[in-house]
């Protein structure tokens, strides 16, 4: 279900570039991706006018800088292909991907799912609570796994074990997929039909 870079669309491409020439307050790509996502799965509507347009891309007055039609066209392009993958229950996320040693950078994509988040905290809050065995009980699991896992102080420490850094280690390296199934769990779960 992963996207790697080198598949990725001209557009995303394209997008990946305008938001790398749009300076380091800008989100990386996978960042994007996971917000996006979150707007597309939440438990409640986010009008656009509530995130968009986002603080790197605006003048002292709070404006849209000129020449930022692109971006924000491409933007919602990638908001439009999310949820029909979604929809498709074929949703791939977008994840960084170290060069050296091909490991899925997956925690880039939940702190751009998380920034979405607060904007809706409430609710989120209430899912995160949720841990019944139905579909919004294992959607909770897998976002607040992901959500955990991301935390740096949740590594083990030198005094673990082997055992406990193979656990850590399977967690962390099923984390896109279960990233994926989250994200698909969440749309049905608030977008029927």
């Amino acid at each position: 279900m992963e996207q790697e870079y080198a598949e990725l669309s001209p557009s995303l491409l394209r997008l990946e570039q305008l938001l790398d020439e749009a300076g380091e307050q800008s989100m990386l790509l996978a960042e994007l991706d996971g917000f996006l996502c979150c707007l597309a799965v939440g438990p409640e509507p986010i009008a656009n006018s509530e995130w968009w347009p986002f603080d790197w891309l605006t003048d002292e007055r709070g404006v849209l800088r000129s020449g930022s039609e692109e971006i924000a066209a491409l933007i919602e392009t990638r908001l439009a292909e999310i949820s029909a993958e979604l929809a498709a229950d074929a949703y791939a996320p977008l994840f960084e991907v170290d060069e050296e040693s091909d490991d899925i950078i997956w925690e880039v994509w939940i702190a751009g799912f998380q920034q979405a988040m607060l904007l809706r905290f409430e609710a989120w809050d209430d899912l995160l609570r949720d841990t019944e065995s139905d579909i919004r009980g294992e959607a909770a699991m897998g976002l607040a796994s992901a959500l955990m896992l991301a935390q740096p102080d949740t590594r083990p420490d030198d005094t673990a074990g082997d055992e406990e850094w193979a656990e850590f280690d399977e967690m962390h390296e099923a984390m896109p997929m279960v990233i994926a199934r989250t994200a698909v769990l969440l749309h049905q779960l608030h977008k029927p039909n």
